[in-house]
């Protein structure tokens, strides 16, 4: 035992001289990334992890390594379908679920890094197996370091087979961590140290000796496994290493296990050890290791505990036999005998061991040195070849600098010149300038002049317009009117402008009821104080005395003096009055409102295709709109009406203003806001009263009110009753031809000489018919005479139907 002590120490100086090459070793690899196994979930992989980053640098850049197996059978509808049997958007459903949590899973190892400030990367691929998928992982990114967590013990049982441990093609470290503190007595593993590059990657167990088993099983016969060297390195590594090496790998066809023939010898019959099968077995071969690329130098395991590689004499069975004592003493002399052989061949196998662990480190160094020769060779042949380029740049830089000197000379004394011609210029400049001020106040001054001139002749220029103007407008309204009427007429006629003649009054002036020349007549007395009562004066007459048409309001006369206008009276007032039963009168029937609305669109597609200029009315509204005996429309009240003339900017008729009048719940919203009249206001009025006439609701809000009803086909609900009953067809054209009339935009509007008057015709002649008949009817059946059978021009009731109807 003494002598076995003594074989485990010698070795004990090989590995502490391993161990310090190794470190070397290690610390030339010390940036290249650690690849890290990790499972599914943070609960099952976060020891692995834990261990990889305590055993790290902490600039050392850690990979987090994981296959995604994808699953045969997908739960769904409480059982378990293969594959095959479920349809390929179903498949992809849940390989994205699976993928979705794997991502998951591997944000949460992130975040742990993270909060560790460790840096992190992550590789992951999908395979149908573990094993495949690191192999794959291994070969795609030439993996050297790669950590793993144990599996638990149980898999570790006797009944394990050779592929428990997965197989590497390529040369790599492979680290497994368990969390148990030793594995069973009859567990073996194996590990290899492997090249990659210029040095191999080794972690070791810590333990004082190795420590082995010789299996009697021939399962495990092939697997060895060994344990770290010195406490130093014990905190830095894992607790457990397993790899298989690959058969391609091995040392011709001898077996790696040093200790294959006493596992056959213990199986033989005989009960004699032939040791020299120990002493000759091939261990592996420092040539082979420096002939292979990525060699692999295998250590040997032997038994730490001495009762564990000590045979224990088979009393029983002897016994058993009947052998008798000299035999079984002699037995025991050779096992002691072999006891000793093995210890002795130990030593000696301690002692190659060493050396080649020697001639390993001394080759390696070697490859360094040599590595480092090249590498300064080439340093040195770049830096004599960078050390003649600089030197003909610094020929070129030196040329360059003699060139830039002489063009310097050169520009000084330009300098000097053009200094002396700059303080000439200045001195002229100066002079200059004080010329230039006093012509500037010279010119001052005459602009002054020019301006207070300009604004006498601007003045006097207007005061002229203005008169010639008013003498027009007197001339107009002489060639116009037959009848100038005076002050004193008027006033006879009204009674001196009687409160009790007046029917009506407005922002710019009243209205009164008289009698000139046994005609009753309307006079419209304007406000002399308002400029725009002047205005609206003259523009009136302007237009009155220029159309003539049924469906306008007929100006009789005019007063320059009191600023009166005299129109042929209407008895039955304005629309607006009728729409609000004003004076207990009737409600006018459907078919009244029908032909008003006609002869409106009659109206203005009259005034709008006036010649030489179109006329725009501008204010158009049921108070301007007034109804004689017969219940005819006739548009009045031009007082903001306009002219319009083409301008040379635009091709469209307007008028532009910085002030729109009007009632503003029958304005134009376009004219509203950019203050231009043109005929499609007028057109937008228009729609207003349609749409007042067929509902006799308010102005306010009345688009979108009918337009909620057109829409939800109820126009029904809110036709005025008091109308009679409307046709619903002509009722609803009627609606929506106000509804595209009260468009917000001018294009969307309709033609009223098109499509409007098409519509309004129809219904009209419609209206017409059903008014004739309904005339008839009611005449038989009363004797009283309907206001629309009065005579318009002798004022007497027609009494025959038929002379009517003729």
């Amino acid at each position: 035992m003494a002598t076995r002590r003594g074989s485990i120490g010698s070795f004990g100086s090989v590995s502490s001289t391993v161990s310090s090459g190794l470190t070397e070793i290690e610390e030339e690899a010390a940036e290249e990334k650690l690849y890290v196994a990790v499972a599914a979930e943070l609960k099952a992989g976060k020891a692995t992890l834990f261990w990889a980053i305590q055993n790290t640098t902490r600039d050392q850049t850690i990979v987090l390594v994981h296959v995604l197996v994808p699953a045969k059978l997908i739960p769904m509808l409480g059982g378990k379908f293969p594959t095959s049997s479920l349809t390929t958007q179903q498949v992809d459903a849940y390989r994205m679920l699976e993928r979705d949590k794997m991502n998951k899973s591997l944000n949460e190892y992130i975040n742990l890094c993270s909060q560790m400030k460790v840096k992190v990367e992550k590789a992951v691929i999908e395979m149908d197996g573990i094993a495949n998928g690191l192999v794959e992982l291994i070969e795609r990114h030439r993996i050297t370091k790669l950590v793993m967590g144990a599996a638990a013990d149980k898999h570790y049982s006797r009944e394990s087979t050779p592929h428990a441990s997965w197989t590497t093609p390529m040369p790599s470290q492979s680290s497994m961590v368990s969390k148990t503190p030793s594995l069973p007595s009859r567990q073996t593993s194996m590990a290899s140290l492997s090249e990659q590059s210029r040095v191999p990657n080794v972690f070791l167990r810590q333990n004082e000796s190795f420590n082995s088993y010789v299996s009697t099983t021939e399962d495990l016969s092939r697997q060895t496994s060994f344990s770290s060297f010195g406490d130093r390195n014990a905190a830095a590594l894992p607790p457990t290493l397993s790899l298989r090496i690959p058969h391609n790998r091995s040392v011709g066809s001898s077996s790696n296990d040093p200790w294959e023939g006493i596992s056959r010898s213990s199986r033989s019959s005989s009960p004699s050890v032939n040791f020299e099968d120990i002493i000759n077995s091939r261990l592996v071969s420092v040539a082979n290791y420096h002939e292979s690329e990525a060699g692999s130098l295998i250590l040997p395991s032997i038994n730490g505990p001495e009762k564990e590689h000590t045979f224990s004499p088979p009393n029983h069975d002897m016994e058993d036999q009947g052998l008798d004592g000299d035999i079984y003493n002699k037995f025991q002399e050779a096992l002691k005998e072999a006891e000793k052989l093995k210890s002795e061949a130990y030593e000696e196998y301690c002692k190659r061991q060493k050396a080649e662990m020697d001639a390993l480190l001394a080759l390696q160094k070697a490859k360094a040195s040599e590595h480092k020769y090249a590498k300064e060779a080439r340093l040195r042949k770049e830096t004599e070849e960078t050390l003649v380029a600089e030197k003909l740049q610094f020929e070129k830089l030196k040329k360059q600098y003699s060139d830039i000197s002489e063009q310097l000379k050169m520009t000084v004394e330009q300098k000097l010149k053009l200094e002396l011609q700059i303080f000439e210029a200045e001195n002229a400049a100066r002079d200059y300038e004080k010329k230039l001020s006093e012509a500037h106040e010279l010119l001052r001054s005459l602009q002054l002049d020019y301006d207070v001139l300009q604004q006498e002749h601007d003045k006097a220029v207007r005061d002229m317009d203005e008169l010639l103007q008013k003498e027009d407008q007197t001339a107009n309204i002489s060639r116009s009117f037959s009848l100038e009427f005076s002050s004193s007429e008027l006033k006879k006629a009204t009674q001196g402008f009687s409160d009790s003649l007046k029917i009506g009054e407005g922002g710019f002036g009243s209205v009164y009821k008289g009698f000139l020349r046994n005609t009753a007549v309307a006079i419209k007395l304007l406000h002399p104080q308002s400029m725009q009562g002047i205005s609206e004066f003259h523009q009136e007459v302007s237009i009155l005395s220029r159309v003539r048409h049924p469906n306008l309001v007929t100006l009789i006369g005019a007063c320059s003096e009191t600023l009166a206008l005299v129109y042929e009276f209407l008895p039955n007032g304005s629309l607006e009055d009728r729409l609000a039963c004003k004076d207990n009168f009737e409600p006018l029937s459907w078919q009244v409102r029908t032909r008003i609305i006609a002869e409106i669109c009659c109206a203005l597609i009259f005034l709008h295709s006036s010649n030489p200029y179109p006329i725009v009315h501008g204010d158009l509204k049921p108070d301007n709109i007034l109804l004689d005996a017969n219940y005819v429309s006739k548009i009045g009240d031009f007082g903001i009406s306009r002219l319009l003339d083409q301008s040379s900017s635009c091709s469209t008729l307007s008028y532009n203003t910085t002030n729109p009048r009007g009632t503003f719940a029958y304005m134009d919203p376009e004219y509203v806001t950019t203050g231009e009249l043109t005929p499609q206001s007028d057109v937008y009025s228009f729609g207003i009263i349609i749409l007042r006439l067929l509902t006799g609701k308010p102005p306010v809000a009345i688009v979108k009110l009918v337009e909620k009803y057109v829409n939800n086909e109820k126009l029904h609900a809110i036709i005025d009753k008091s109308a009679g009953n409307w046709p619903f067809a002509q009722a609803n054209q009627l609606a929506r031809l106000g509804l595209r009339c009260c468009a917000l935009s001018r294009k969307s509007r309709p033609d009223l000489a098109g499509q409007v008057w098409q519509t309004v015709e129809l219904s009209m002649k419609s209206a017409s018919l059903s008014a004739t008949t309904l005339s008839v009817r009611s005449f038989s059946k009363n004797d009283r005479t309907p206001p629309y059978f009065i005579c318009p021009i002798s004022k007497v009731s027609i009494h025959s139907s038929e002379s009517w109807l003729s």
